[in-house]
């Protein structure tokens, strides 16, 4: 799958290389100062306390990993303020490490330094990792000690006004709170410096690797690939394409599909990803697709021709856009997007594939584009960009740059993959790597990334492996468990592996890697054991068990059988009790066993194992199969497994005894769709997993009762989701005094929680969603819960939530019937999400003000009337969502351009009819108001870069708009708007639509910027003034413009590639001087004079309705209609 990531956006219009054999050849780019952030990482200290310790052992071990450190001795500072060098440090720096010590409060230099670091955290993203040397975090966060006396210092000298010092102490309780390095607490178990500063140093490489994906978008994107694939999908029209993308793995498909998807997204209400197809059961595909695009929980689909029946019938007026990701097989377009016709007009479809003949079928897809391998130049940017976290790359390494780029050979994933592996890495080892990269054969890129495997220690490669073979697509969180039972020392393997792009996490802690990476992990597995499954540490097929298996059968023991220490297996109906004692007990080391049901077509005969019908174990003669007996049927058999940490089931046979299991070290059990019930013999064996930390029983139809559970003292997870028959939770749940998530979503019939609940002092995740729950009684001990989520909860009545004070809880899509919150909301002093939307909810109290530490607040589409003042008193508020389809009207509170952190305003269609002046640190402003005549002022929203005014009684803009140098996109929708104001110089994108009264823009020459110019229904306006200057300007939309008349000549608009004429019946006559376009036009009367400037290669792509032929002319003569 083309998943990898590069950086950057590089305008040029050569050719693409397919894997050049001559890349070495090429030149590498002209050597820049590196663009972006100067320094990456920030240290504040106070001298005397760590200068000569722990801060310069940091320093020196950063700086030797090639991070680029900024080093502040608040000694050496002058004067009061903070001086432009090191406030450009500060605000450049991705991470800042403030190192905490018994003076650092003393120092007046360093509270203000980290003040900055706050709002640079809170306005920039910047990520803060505190080091905590001789004090704990507790005493920096509630100013104890040491940081009370500073403090109380300060305020005597009265140098400093009550806002600073109140500024100093918030920071302090900030950052004090934040996940950092408590020095003292790890010398206690035995950690050295040496170890701690390694792990700091690991840390930081891992986040500055996420950080920099997150800024750049990871993605060197050549603007032909883009530009070619907008042109094939019709950005402008509204007709309804199918578009493929195909090239082997790794070449970056999916990348430049996400990022076409990105860029087409914002046109459209309903949108679907679907990812790893050729990975994913179909009818989840279709219940995905769905559920997506009509914005509910749809029920699931019980087989591929109802699922396209829902598609076909459902969708069918829907116009979408959807992404089809990594399809290897023709019957998932047939069961997805079978035809044009099941989905509505204009919807937009790209499919990305290895396999180019499945996108050959005519009357589905309608162009087709290959992607190949990068170019030098290309290549050479993205390597550095993994290497050296810059685009280019540092002096003393050039040459060595230019050999790793010809080794990578184009393709992105090897430039990423390898580049990580050598970042920070000293000369002389790049000239060892190289020099035994460069021994394999120039066109085995895989055998090249083998090595980056062969470099991780044996901790990082069992992980690496395990993932490989069996956890992709897994929670992180709960795979975790497992590496730490091995002793694999995940928390610091994890970031290793990361850093050198070997996984990935993605969304909601999913474990993810590229399946060239998987596909050469698996390799080097059976490459150490000489292709022999039985001398396989992961055995993950089942046709690889089967071999094991039959050599059991034709020669007894076998042997390596024993170094075996994951497998998978599968049972079919008919053999479910076959896994036999024998096979188990020749597997001590066994760590991960995996049990999967196979379900068999009964119209495929069951013995024509070619066609895959039959269980592994059915094909074992030796071992003679009773359809009534167990195994391990006898209590006094030896005990198997005992190095069993992880066993998943699903549909675990209820019949089945686990007498002989050893659970000892057991640390996971999935029973999934299984039907026990809480009568089950076998819970007394559960209880026996004294280590186990996650239990799934998601899907357990037949479990009405929880059982006791009391004594799985060290359980984490329990998961009863979709538990449909659930009625009870056993009160036992008040024991399990660990236990941080618990998911009860759709267990429809489940109207009660216990009190007991109130007792799980750990709990921090509770998923409520789809339950019958009526009420949540009163918890007083729950103060570590920071998500709740009451999604669907059409019952509930009562929300009782006294005592949490303390708590850090998210209230998630609460769709709930209740015409008020509950007072006792106000509790929730350290709740960081609110979502009402979609509620009937009609006001909120004004002690919504207490909610201090909130930052998302959402309530559209709910019916809330009004705004209370009190959010103005909400002052980490950093997103704010209202309006909809509601019922708010007058005037937004005056005190919301108080909120200093606020950075995003969402108002949807509302009555607001005043808006004050709004918090300066806004970076996006969408404000849609029917009753608002004077737009709101702009002149202090400096940092604004997209900006949308849905105002129909506007008629003036205020002229300080232009003062908005960062804005990057307008959408303006004003009906009764009657003349521009000069714009920000800029823009890249323009929209003006829907309009009565403007008759001409003023110039627009000034903006050379501008990328995209849409306007639409602008009933009165003759002319575009200054069109001829926009020397940026991709395309250009042009709708419902009855009076314009005439454009100026566009001759000089070199990078316009796109025109959209729709609907400009005056319009007959367009000057061009290019050589690339497509011009699409759907007017009737439209007559055209094309001037060609002399050009050789003038392509014209007319795509008309019904329309008269139109011959093509070229040098001057008419387009004749």
């Amino acid at each position: 799958m083309g998943c990898f990531l590069a950086c950057f956006r590089v305008k040029v219009d050569d050719d693409r290389a397919q894997l050049p054999p001559s890349i070495h050849h090429q030149t590498p780019p002209e050597m820049k100062k590196p663009s972006g952030y100067d320094y990456e990482v920030f240290l504040s200290f106070r001298g005397p306390d760590t200068r000569m310790d722990i801060t310069d052992y940091l320093y020196t071990s950063m700086n030797d990993a090639g991070i680029r450190v900024y080093r502040d001795d608040e000694e050496l500072r002058i004067g009061e303020e903070i001086g432009d060098e090191l406030l450009r440090a500060i605000e450049q720096s991705k991470i800042s490490i403030p190192i905490f010590s018994k003076g650092y409060a003393d120092s007046t230099w360093c509270l203000r330094e980290l003040v900055k670091m706050v709002e640079s955290k809170n306005t920039r993203g910047q990520k803060i990792m505190p080091i905590f040397y001789d004090v704990t975090p507790s005493e920096v966060k509630h100013q104890t000690k040491y940081y009370r006396k500073a403090i109380v210092s300060h305020a005597k000298k009265r140098q400093f006004d009550d806002e600073t010092i109140h500024k100093w102490k918030d920071a302090l309780k900030e950052v004090g709170a934040l996940k950092g390095w408590d020095l003292q607490s790890m010398r206690n178990r035995g950690k050295g410096k040496g170890e701690i500063v390694k792990e700091v140093v690991n840390n930081v490489l891992t986040e500055l690797k996420t950080a920099y994906v997150e800024v750049s978008d990871c993605f060197v994107k050549v603007d032909k690939d883009v530009d070619e694939i907008m042109r094939m999908i019709g950005a402008h029209n509204d007709e309804t394409k199918i578009v493929g993308i195909h090239g082997i793995g790794g070449v970056g498909k999916t990348t430049l599909a996400k990022f076409v998807f990105n860029q087409l997204s914002q046109n459209f209400n309903d949108h679907c990803f679907l990812c790893d197809i050729r990975k994913t059961e179909i009818t989840r595909l279709q219940s995905q697709l769905i559920s997506n695009i009509l914005k509910m929980k749809w029920h699931d689909i019980n087989n591929v021709m109802e699922g396209k029946k829902v598609i076909k019938e459902r969708l069918c007026f829907k116009t979408m856009l959807l992404l089809l990701d990594d399809v290897d097989d023709a019957s998932q377009l047939d069961a997805l997007v079978q035809k044009h016709e099941w989905f509505g007009k204009g919807s937009k479809i790209i499919i990305t594939t290895r396999d180019r003949g499945i996108l050959k079928v005519p009357t589905l897809v309608d162009e087709a584009y290959e992607l190949n391998g990068m170019n030098f130049n290309h290549s050479f940017e993205l390597f550095s960009k993994h290497a050296f976290r810059t685009d280019y790359p540092i002096q003393q390494y050039i040459s060595h740059s230019e050999r790793a780029v010809k080794i990578c050979r184009g393709l992105p994933l090897a430039l990423e993959v390898i580049g990580s592996l050598l970042s920070g890495k000293s000369i002389d080892e790049w000239e060892a790597t190289l020099n035994e990269l460069e021994k394999s054969p120039p066109d085995d890129v895989g055998k090249k990334l083998m090595i980056s495997i062969e470099a991780l220690n044996e901790n990082q490669r069992n992980i690496f492996l395990d993932v490989a073979c069996f956890f992709i697509g897994c929670d992180k969180r709960i795979v975790i468990h497992m590496w730490e039972s091995c002793n694999f020392r995940p928390h610091q393997s994890l970031p290793i592996l990361q850093q050198r792009s070997l996984i990935k996490i993605r969304e909601k802690n999913q474990l993810w890697m590229h399946d060239w990476l998987r596909n050469i992990g698996r390799d080097f597995i059976q490459e150490r054991s000489g292709k022999k499954p039985e001398k396989q540490q992961w055995v993950w097929t089942y046709e690889q068990a089967l071999d094991v298996l039959e050599k059991m059968q034709n020669g007894g023991g076998v042997l390596g059988i024993g170094s075996i220490e994951a497998i998978c297996l599968e049972f079919d109906e008919l053999s479910r009790y076959s896994l036999i004692e024998e096979f188990l007990t020749s597997l001590p080391n066994l760590r991960f066993l995996r049990v999967d049901k196979k379900f068999i077509n009964p119209q495929v005969d069951c013995r024509d194992f070619n066609r895959d019908s039959v269980s592994i174990l059915t094909q074992v003669d030796r071992f003679q199969y009773h359809q009534r007996s167990n195994f391990l049927q006898t209590t006094f058999g030896p005990i198997i497994l005992p190095e069993l940490r992880w066993l998943s089931w699903n549909y675990f046979p209820t019949d089945f005894e686990l007498h002989n299991f050893s659970l000892r070290k057991l640390v996971i059990l999935d029973f999934s769709m299984s039907k026990i019930t809480e009568e089950w013999e076998g819970w007394s064996n559960i209880k026996m997993a004294k280590n186990l930390k996650v239990l799934n029983l998601t899907g357990c139809k037949n479990l009405c009762r929880t059982p006791d559970l009391s004594s799985l003292v060290n359980l984490e997870g329990l998961i009863l989701k979709g538990c449909r028959n659930l009625v009870q939770i056993d009160p036992s749940i008040g024991h399990l005094k660990r236990l941080v998530f618990l998911n009860l979503k759709d267990c429809y019939h489940l109207r009660m929680l216990p009190n007991e609940i109130g007792e799980l002092v750990s709990l921090e995740q509770l998923l409520l969603d789809s339950t019958s729950i009526e009420a949540i009684p009163e918890w007083r001990l729950t103060k570590k819960l920071k998500i709740l989520s009451l999604v669907e909860c059409k019952s509930l009545n009562k929300l009782n939530f006294v005592g949490c004070a303390s708590s850090s809880a998210e209230l998630l899509s609460a769709d709930i019937l209740l015409t008020r919150p509950p007072k006792s909301i106000a509790n929730f002093n350290s709740l960081t999400v609110l979502d009402l939307s979609c509620s009937a909810i009609e006001e909120l109290p004004n002690s919504i003000g207490n909610l201090k530490n909130l930052k998302v607040l959402k309530m559209r589409d709910s019916s809330i009337r009004k705004l209370p003042s009190a959010i103005g008193m909400l002052e980490k508020l950093e997103q704010l969502e209202i309006g909809g389809l509601s019922k708010l009207g007058g005037e937004l509170p005056h005190n919301i351009g108080k909120l200093p952190f606020l950075r995003r305003l969402l108002i949807y269609p509302c009555r607001i009819s005043a808006a004050p002046q709004l918090p300066e640190s806004l970076i996006d402003l969408c404000f849609t108001s029917f009753s608002m005549k004077m737009s709101p002022k702009l002149s202090n929203l400096l940092h604004l870069k997209k900006l949308y005014l849905f105002c129909p009684k506007v008629t003036t803009l205020s002229p300080d708009i232009t003062c908005l140098s960062q804005l990057k996109e307008l959408r303006l929708y004003c009906d009764n708007l009657q003349c521009l104001p000069k714009l920000p110089t800029n823009l890249s994108y323009l929209w003006i639509g829907v309009n009565k009264k403007l008759k001409t823009t003023n110039d627009l020459s000034h903006l050379k910027s501008l990328l995209g110019l849409v306007i639409k229904g602008c009933e009165k306006l003759t002319e575009i003034q200054g069109l001829q200057g926009l020397e940026s300007l991709r395309s250009l939309e042009l709708n419902t413009l009855p009076s314009l008349a005439k454009l100026p000549h566009l001759s000089k608009l070199k990078e316009l590639n796109i025109i959209c004429l729709e609907d400009c019946p005056k319009l007959f006559e367009l000057r061009c001087g290019l050589n690339s376009l497509e011009l699409r036009d759907i007017n009737h009367s439209l007559k055209m004079l094309l001037a060609t400037s002399g050009s050789e290669h003038l392509h014209i792509q007319l795509q008309q309705k019904e329309f008269d032929p139109i011959t093509v002319c070229k040098h001057d003569f008419p387009l004749q209609c």
